[in-house]
């Protein structure tokens, strides 16, 4: 265990280091070293540095949130393969780009596109229906929630996909936001997804005791003092504004939050404030990675960065299920 963790350690800065060298201009790792602690001068090198830190930091901070809110779902939940894109997040997310972009190109409201507005309402709104239908006899069933998180997520993308074809035109800049991209990220989206992500770390730790406890099942965890109707809704919902407002900004992006989890219970043990830790880390270098993958090996282009995801997620997700992975 204790190897592993080393492991962890070793791996976070190697991965922060190989984001900012790689992509369609390659830099030298050393030279990189030096402009970085000031030991050297060298504006080409500045230039690439400007554009990719934050990019690097963005796709670390995002992938830190989704595996947050993953393992807290699949904890709260009691379900291994629930994660935020299975529960209708990412499709309001979705609609409501898509509805902006419409809006803007057949009534001038320009700025609804520019701001991430839309997307997070309806990403909120899908996490409101996904209660609201999940409700029974004033309880929220852990099946119903996921249930309920399908049937809204599969709404939401039909509505999408109906308003893309009313839109007829943009569809490469539709496709690539729906697949998650961190092209053109900024210092301003590494603050907001620093405060996003670290305001979900600080409550999963606070209530660290409360997941463990929901882990073992709803009544032990009643016995165990835990207020469940009451604490399931405001972890739900906080879970959610989370994913909502990493998504609007990132695009949809799924998967890191199924995946990741899974990892980290096989490196730290089930106990969640160990695995809250080791997603941080896993999540972040993860998608770092997934986003390094997505603009070095198609340069001068990039892939979305969530093809990648997805093409690490839905064979995991499939072996998960041909295992009968238990909850």
């Amino acid at each position: 265990m204790k190897q592993k963790r080393v492991l962890l350690v070793a791996v976070l800065p190697a991965s922060l280091l190989l984001g900012i060298v790689l992509g369609s201009v390659k830099l030298d790792p050393l030279e990189t070293l030096g402009v970085l602690f000031g030991l050297k001068r060298n504006e080409f090198v500045e230039r690439i540095l400007a554009l990719r830190l934050p990019r690097v930091f963005a796709s670390f901070l995002v992938g830190m949130g989704l595996s947050l809110a993953g393992n807290t779902f699949q904890n709260l939940l009691k379900n291994p393969l629930v994660d935020p894109y299975l529960l209708g997040i990412s499709s309001g997310a979705s609609f409501g780009t898509v509805l902006s972009i419409y809006l803007a190109e057949n009534f001038r409201v320009s700025w609804l596109y520019r701001m991430p507005l839309l997307s997070f309402t309806f990403s909120v709104l899908a996490s409101f229906l996904t209660l609201l239908i999940s409700r029974r006899d004033g309880r929220y069933p852990a099946t119903n929630v996921v249930l309920s998180g399908v049937v809204v997520s599969s709404l939401f993308s039909a509505l999408t996909y109906t308003m893309i074809v009313m839109l007829r035109r943009n569809v490469t800049t539709i496709t690539v936001w729906l697949f998650g991209s961190f092209s053109g990220a900024t210092w301003e989206d590494v603050i907001f997804d620093l405060f996003v992500a670290s305001t979900l770390l600080v409550y999963c730790l606070i209530f660290s005791r409360h997941l463990d406890a929901m882990a073992l099942g709803e009544e032990e965890a009643f016995v165990l003092g835990v207020r469940v109707e009451g604490f399931k809704v405001s972890t739900f919902l906080l879970g959610n504004f989370a994913v909502s407002l990493l998504v609007a900004r990132s695009g949809v992006i799924g998967f890191v939050g199924l995946v990741v989890p899974h990892i980290s219970r096989y490196l730290t043990g089930s106990s969640f404030s160990k695995t809250t830790l080791t997603s941080v880390v896993v999540g972040g270098v993860l998608l770092s990675w997934c986003d390094t993958l997505s603009r070095s090996f198609f340069s001068p282009t990039e892939l979305p960065v969530g093809v990648v995801t997805a093409l690490i997620g839905a064979p995991f997700l499939a072996f998960l299920m041909k295992r009968g992975v238990q909850s």
